[in-house]
């Protein structure tokens, strides 16, 4: 089950950064401090070849592959998204929804819908 990271860093003014973790998923969202949710990034299949769905409202979409630096010695550690190949909406939302149970409804329905409207390609 998705749960809650606390204290966040927060990089942008005006915007609030949460985090939602699992060990099938994270879950990063950007939100105004109304609530009003701006866009998030969904990172999953993290046991396997890592990918992350990223939605805004001033980009759309983005599907990529996530590029973590542990075999990669003399790399930083930060990860790298890398342009990735066909999202299956089915069954990672199928998969998400069992994962997001107990996240805020407003949030998993947002996300849900969002993976649902993906435009393709599958």
């Amino acid at each position: 089950m998705l749960a809650e990271v606390r204290d966040v860093t927060q990089y942008e003014r005006g915007k609030l950064r949460r985090w939602f973790h699992d060990a099938d998923f994270d879950l990063y969202t950007w939100e105004t401090y109304d609530g009003d949710l701006l866009g998030f990034q969904l990172c999953y299949a993290k046991r396997g070849d890592e990918r992350a769905l990223r939605w805004s409202t001033e980009h759309g979409y983005k599907h990529e592959g996530v590029d973590a630096p542990e075999d990669k010695p003399g790399r930083s550690m930060s990860a790298l998204l890398v342009v990735d190949g066909a999202f299956d909406p089915h069954l990672v939302g199928d998969q998400f929804g069992q994962s997001a149970i107990e996240l805020p409804a407003r949030i998993r329905d947002f996300v849900m819908m969002r993976i649902r409207d993906y435009p393709g390609p599958f």
